[in-house]
């Protein structure tokens, strides 16, 4: 026991002496090392991500009158937050906000001056645009980076406003077709209507039938 003690003070007492003798390298080392940290951040470009939380309305009806207005919602949230997910990616919602703000020249995928998104076949697709979802919820998280702090919440709220009025959109004609076919078919019930009243006004006249509503009312004394 007396043998490993007095190694291990060796050791420690070595391993101080060591320290004492080589602390200005060490701290030149750390020094250097922090420095060059420091330089290599300086000269990296800041990239700052703005988010905008958007709240799902699933309660919508899917009809107006009818049995349609009181159907139960179908159990396919995951399906319909994946397609509202990708309805926000695609083309109609990210077009504008792309060419209002140049995004395509800024992101890399369009040399300046090339032209307009608008004279373009392919989908525009923004490569720092994310959209998520929290665990178990109705929210979209719209996200966007850039290094500009500014540009980056522009295009976030840009392509949240974007997919709002393209949903709106979205509900107002199907509102609208909905519309134009319950007046066809109220249309058609009255023309119907008027059809079946001609027909029995003919009908009555034919057979020389007195009408109930007009048929006199005979009193009887006893």
């Amino acid at each position: 026991f007396d043998i490993e003690s007095e190694s291990s003070s060796v050791s420690i007492s070595h391993y101080a002496w060591l320290l004492r003798q080589e602390w200005w390298k060490i701290a030149l080392f750390v020094a250097a090392i922090t420095a060059a940290a420091l330089v290599i951040s300086k000269r990296l470009t800041p990239l700052y991500e703005a988010t905008v939380t958007v709240d799902i309305d699933r309660q919508t009806p899917s009809g107006v009158v009818g049995q349609d207005s009181n159907r139960a919602i179908a159990n396919d949230t995951e399906q319909f937050l994946a397609t509202q997910i990708r309805l926000v990616q695609s083309d109609t919602v990210v077009r504008p906000v792309a060419e209002k703000y140049n995004l395509l020249e800024l992101e890399g995928q369009r040399a300046a001056g090339a032209g307009s998104p608008e004279s373009d076949k392919e989908p525009v697709t923004l490569l720092n645009l994310k959209v998520t979802r929290p665990v178990n919820t109705f929210l979209l998280q719209i996200s966007y980076q850039s290094p500009s702090r500014q540009l980056a919440a522009d295009v976030a709220n840009a392509v949240a406003q974007s997919y709002l009025a393209h949903s709106y959109d979205l509900r107002f004609r199907s509102a609208s077709s909905l519309t134009m076919f319950m007046e066809k078919q109220i249309g058609e019930l009255r023309a119907s209507m008027e059809n079946s009243g001609a027909a029995l006004l003919k009908y009555e006249r034919e057979l020389n039938v007195i009408s109930p509503r007009k048929r006199p009312i005979l009193w009887w004394r006893g």
